[in-house]
């Protein structure tokens, strides 16, 4: 659909934002992994224009509107929610500058804690009266999306009792819709459905009966970053396609990652099978990717893009043969987090964000991207002197990232 062609005012050309887009009914923000073009540039309509991260898989973005980029206000990196301008069109700078300027925002959008653009906060004098009509759009309907709106049908919140979102214009969003739920004192019983309930039991299982102990590690990813930056474009990939990639390696090199505890007995598998953890509405899903080792960079990233797809679609793919599973909450900046192990595989790397940091080498300090990996591990079978050899292979391999690729 064709974005809104907005005239600030008369005498002025038009001005077409560009979205982030809404890949699923459940997203709210998206990663802007890479931008395509640059200020100045004429794109057309199907054009790639950029390249967003969400929800463990990245995807490129087609122009919808043909014309000039007259400013890009979200930059790469950036975590930008849903329908929330991350550039305009505009034939002269000028017609964008008065847009921006009769909107009440600036030409540099600031941003937001976890990266995304947001207006400049109004006025203590201003809010009150703009309160109560802040989350209604110009059609008369409420703003708000679309998990926001199925939240507050699961949890019988109306959306008018909701005088403004937190989102960009007063757009109402989940976690507003749970708020409300809390002050309104409202509760909702419903009968939990067979998925979530067989992930309930088989976690409680796990932790109730499984020795887990954790080991972590902080890996140099400056070099991984610009490596699968330079890869993605000869074959599509992402930075969660190397780690599996090298956990693949690892696995091969040590057999207890492999292996699994029944009845007393320990079942080494020669095949390397890699779950891989995915979000969907219903709950958590996890695809497996068979003989993980034995594939290429760009094999391996096609068939976890397949298997992912399909799980979204209610298709799981290598149901219970999965030997080592990865979870990635990285998108959502979360820097690091402990996983539960998924029965009966005896480890689980829990990856968190890449970020921004500051490494040291021979004494000196210089700038570098960081990112912690929490491996979780069955003390039956895995020790802790193999869970830090694990580690150590793999930073090994994600910071000379470049064998992963041969």
């Amino acid at each position: 659909m064709k974005q809104e062609t907005n005239t600030p005012a008369a005498g002025h050309g038009p001005v077409i934002p560009i979205l982030m887009p809404q890949a699923g009914q459940s997203m709210e923000e998206g990663t802007i992994l890479s931008w395509k073009v640059k200020g100045g540039d004429r794109i057309e309509v199907g054009q790639i224009i950029m390249e967003i991260e969400t929800d463990k898989a990245t995807m490129e973005v087609e122009a919808v509107d043909a014309g000039r980029i007259a400013k890009i206000v979200s930059q790469e990196g950036d975590i930008v929610e849903v329908k929330v301008p991350v550039a305009y069109l505009a034939e002269e700078d000028v017609d964008m500058d008065a847009y921006l300027a009769s909107a009440g925002t600036t030409t540099e959008a600031p941003k937001s804690g976890s990266g995304s653009p947001v207006a400049d906060a109004p006025k203590e004098s201003s809010f009150t009266a703009q309160k109560s009509t802040a989350s209604v759009s110009q059609t008369g309907r409420i703003k708000a999306s679309p998990a926001a709106r199925k939240a507050a049908q699961q949890a019988g919140v109306d959306l008018t009792s909701i005088d403004a979102g937190s989102g960009p214009g007063g757009r109402i969003l989940s976690t507003d819709v749970k708020t409300a739920g809390v002050s309104t004192s409202r509760t909702r019983t419903y009968t939990v459905s067979k998925m979530r309930r067989a992930i309930a039991n088989n976690l409680l299982y796990s932790k109730q009966n499984v020795p887990h102990f954790y080991a972590k590690t902080t890996i140099d990813a400056g070099l991984l970053f610009a490596t699968y930056r330079k890869t993605k474009e000869q074959f599509k990939c992402s930075v969660n396609d190397f780690i599996t990639c090298a956990c693949a390696k690892a696995m091969r090199q040590y057999p207890a990652f492999r292996s699994q505890y029944k009845d007393s007995e320990v079942i080494e598998y020669s095949s390397v099978n890699i779950g891989i953890a995915v979000g969907t509405d219903d709950g958590l899903t996890v695809p497996v990717v068979l003989d993980a080792d034995r594939m290429s960079l760009e094999q391996l990233a096609a068939k976890t893009r397949q298997v992912v797809e399909s799980a979204r679609n209610g298709k799981l793919e290598g149901t219970g043969q999965g030997l080592f599973t990865i979870t990635n909450l990285g998108m959502f900046g979360v820097e690091e987090f402990s996983a539960i192990i998924n029965p009966p595989e005896a480890a689980i790397l829990a990856v968190g964000a890449i970020r921004e940091g500051v490494a040291v080498e021979n004494g000196e300090m210089y700038p570098t991207r960081l990112m912690t990996v929490t491996l979780s591990s069955d003390h039956r079978i895995i020790d802790g002197v193999l869970a830090a050899q694990f580690l150590q292979i793999l930073k090994e391999l994600l910071e000379k990232p470049e064998q992963l690729i041969s």
